[in-house]
Formats: structure tokens, C-alpha cells, sequence
């Protein structure tokens, strides 16, 4: 069988000694003071709290905002796209896309958090940067230096900013999150923008991170072990067959199984794991109940949208699959648990 080598063949370089990633060198370690990371809170109603800031900032004529998006198409004969624009007040400075191959979403966020802090820091009388993203995980990941997928983004990111910080004490960054369903003011500009570029991967070599490589051999497998289930020789002859509501044969999942094992056994990342293994992490649930239990989050919490409440196994199936992000980790935007 022939190999497509533009599809498997890892493209992006890393730097393991980079000066930016020395302990007494990292931006973050230098500079600490100088970024802000407007996290997403679970109980607020987000666009009032954003019009709000918006129209605040752009009220300042020393900050310069930027909306940033990344767009990675389900079918793979796309390239994933990114999308960057620069507005001061209400003026728009600069905006610019363009597709960046087989990568990861959290790859293309990433770089558009790149590009946009590269137009930002050229841009005069400029003491504050603004960067609204759908990805919290990938700002974080801009100013890490240490090996990651799209390193090469981050390093780049660190060393701009450093010159930007250097050249005048009191500049700083604010990286806020914006849910990409509210298509709110200039990011919903933004993700508009990028969405509607569809370039198709060519016959010359395609950009892959190696995230998406990791992606990609992480589907194979669960393809090829979904195929290879199917033979009785392979599952064995006392193999209980189940059926999903639907009739159809029941695939093995091991997000959900994974999942269903959690919630069984209370191994799982909330309140009463963390309160009961002494890790720092919140005790509390995001309804705002003092601990969040696994008996809260099953049978009272108001955060999670199920109809119904599990009794039996197929229940906690079903409602694990309206509710896939309850016991897993969500945090990261990549969707890693």
C-alpha cells in the first residue's frame, strides 16, 4: 500500500534547550505582572460582561484589540485555517488569514494567537494588547517555550512580547475568553473570516504538527480496533452483544467507557476527589453547591442539561453522552480527558 508521506510526515521542528524556556528566562517568570488571563466563568452570562469590557477598552487610545480564531474543517481534503484582526477603538487596523495544513485546533489557535500578537506589537502608541480567543488553553500555550505542538508559535510569541515589555514598563496583555457560539462582536468577525476560507490540501507537501499526527494514529487505532471487533474470532464467542436504543450493534467507545468507570468508581476530576485526596483544586461545583459530589452531579446539580436522572448502567450511559464533559477533564480545550 502506498503511504501518503503529505499526511504522515511530521513537518514542525522543536527547540528541548531553548534560552526562552530557562527557568530565570521564561517570560512569565520575568514578567509576571504584565499578563492576565480573563478566564471563562461558568455562572456568569458572558456578553454583557464583554460588551462591557469592550466598550471600555476601546474607549483607550493606547489599547489595540485583536480577535483571534482557528478553523480545522471536519473533512480531511481542507487544511485548517486561521484568522487574525486588529481594531483600535472602533477602527479597524488590520485583519489577515490563511490556512496552516493538518494541525490540531488547539495548532491553529495557537498560531492565530501568533499572528495577532505579532500585528499587535508593530502598532504605535500601543501600551495594552487585547486578544479575545475561544481558546484559553492556546494562550496559555503562546507563552509557554517548553516542547509542545506548535512550539515553534510560542517561541515567537515569547520573544516579541519580550522586546514589546522591554521597550516600555508599563505595556501588558490580556488574553479573554469568548465562547465561539455567542458570535459576538469582533470575534464572531473573526470566526466568520476564517470559516469562509476553504483551501483544499494540494499535491504539495502539507504542514503537520505533530499533534495532529498523534490525533491521526490515535483514530486509526480506534478505527481499526472498531473493524476488528466485529470478528468473532477477535472478541471472543461469549462476548455479551449489546445493542444501542437504535438497534444498531454496540461500538466500543473508550472516551465513555473511560468515563462510565469514573463515575462508577468516584475516580473521577471533581469536588469530592479533590477534597478527598488533598489536591488544589476547587471543592465546590460551578452551580454554586459548597461540594461538588458525584451524588450532586448525577442526581441535583442544575448545570448539567439531561432530562432525566441515571438509576441503572444504561442510564449512566445515556447520561454521559448528553453530558460528555461531566467527568472527564475538560479544562483543555483540545478535549484531552
Amino acid at each position: 500500500m502506498e503511504v501518503d508521506e503529505r499526511v504522515h510526515t511530521l513537518t514542525e521542528s522543536f527547540e528541548p534547550f531553548a534560552p526562552e524556556a530557562r527557568p530565570d528566562n521564561r517570560l512569565l517568570d520575568r514578567y509576571a505582572d504584565h499578563f492576565h488571563f480573563d478566564e471563562r466563568d461558568p455562572t456568569q452570562d458572558r456578553r454583557p460582561y464583554l460588551n462591557e469590557l469592550i466598550a471600555k477598552v476601546r474607549a483607550n487610545p493606547l489599547t489595540v484589540l485583536a480577535a483571534t480564531d482557528g478553523s480545522v474543517p471536519w473533512s480531511n481534503q481542507y487544511q485548517a485555517a486561521l484568522a487574525a484582526i486588529i481594531y483600535k477603538g472602533h477602527r479597524k487596523l488590520e485583519r489577515t488569514r490563511y490556512v496552516s495544513g493538518r494541525v490540531t485546533a488547539p495548532d491553529a489557535e495557537l498560531n492565530a494567537i501568533s499572528c495577532a500578537v505579532h500585528l499587535a506589537v508593530k502598532q504605535a502608541n500601543c501600551q495594552h494588547i487585547m486578544v479575545f480567543t475561544d481558546s484559553m488553553g492556546s494562550a496559555h500555550r503562546a507563552v509557554d517555550p517548553s516542547i509542545h505542538s506548535g512550539q515553534a508559535f510560542s517561541l515567537s510569541v515569547c520573544h516579541a512580547l519580550q522586546e514589546w515589555f522591554e521597550a516600555d514598563n508599563l505595556r501588558c496583555i490580556t488574553f479573554v475568553y469568548v465562547l465561539s457560539a455567542l458570535q459576538w462582536d469582533i470575534h464572531g468577525e473573526a470566526h466568520k473570516y476564517v470559516t469562509e476560507l476553504k483551501v483544499r490540501v494540494g499535491r504539495r507537501k502539507t504542514d503537520n504538527s505533530i499533534d495532529a499526527l498523534r490525533s491521526q494514529a490515535a483514530h486509526s487505532v480506534l478505527d481499526l480496533w472498531s473493524s476488528t471487533f466485529q470478528d468473532p474470532t477477535y472478541r471472543g464467542s461469549e462476548f455479551l452483544e449489546l445493542q444501542q436504543p437504535d438497534g444498531q450493534p454496540l461500538q466500543p467507545s473508550i472516551t465513555e467507557f473511560t468515563c462510565i468507570c469514573r463515575c462508577i468508581t468516584g475516580h473521577a476530576p471533581i469536588g469530592a476527589y479533590y477534597r478527598r485526596f488533598k489536591i488544589n483544586e476547587p471543592h465546590g461545583c460551578t452551580c454554586g453547591a459548597a461540594l461538588q459530589s458525584r451524588q450532586h452531579v448525577l442526581f441535583r446539580c442544575c448545570d448539567w442539561y439531561s432530562v432525566h436522572y441515571p438509576r441503572f448502567l444504561g442510564d449512566i450511559a445515556l447520561f454521559l453522552k448528553y453530558n460528555p464533559t461531566v467527568f472527564g477533564f475538560n479544562r483543555d480545550p483540545s478535549g484531552v480527558r
